[in-house]
């Protein structure tokens, strides 16, 4: 008896430590991820985030200006992958998710707000068989 309630307040311990912390330790996500746009340093909180691959990401605009968020593949001749147009005063935008790889963005109507997006994915290892990238 005593053994049990021994494991059932490590297990109970570990869970509390999840729900905290979420998926790892870090800015891992499995749920969907809010970024808010803000009108100072870093602008985008967080500014850089890693994210499950296909996990839904939703950017928040809690200021009082038009913001956009613009993957900077757009002004490049790579892929456009995600361009908000201007998202109003107490609007948002989202995307349903991503493949993995990296993803730098910004405001096209302040070009100092910038982020990234970090998306994780399965990986193959040595043994030939998926993991999880942390």
């Amino acid at each position: 008896m005593v053994q049990q309630r021994k494991l059932l307040t490590t297990l109970l311990g570990f869970g509390i430590l999840f729900l905290i912390y979420g998926v790892g330790f870090g800015q891992m996500h499995s749920t969907p991820v809010s970024i808010h746009m803000e009108s100072w340093a870093p602008y985008y909180r967080p500014f850089e985030a890693t994210i499950q691959s296909g996990t839904p990401i939703h950017w928040n605009n809690p200021t009082a200006s038009s913001h956009t968020v613009r993957h900077d593949g757009c002004d490049k001749e790579g892929p456009c992958l995600f361009d908000s147009g201007a998202v109003p005063p107490n609007g948002s935008f989202s995307v349903p998710g991503l493949a993995p790889g990296r993803y730098p963005y910004h405001c096209e109507l302040h070009p100092i707000m910038r982020g990234q997006l970090v998306i994780a994915g399965p990986v193959e290892s040595k043994t030939g068989s998926a993991q999880m990238l942390n």
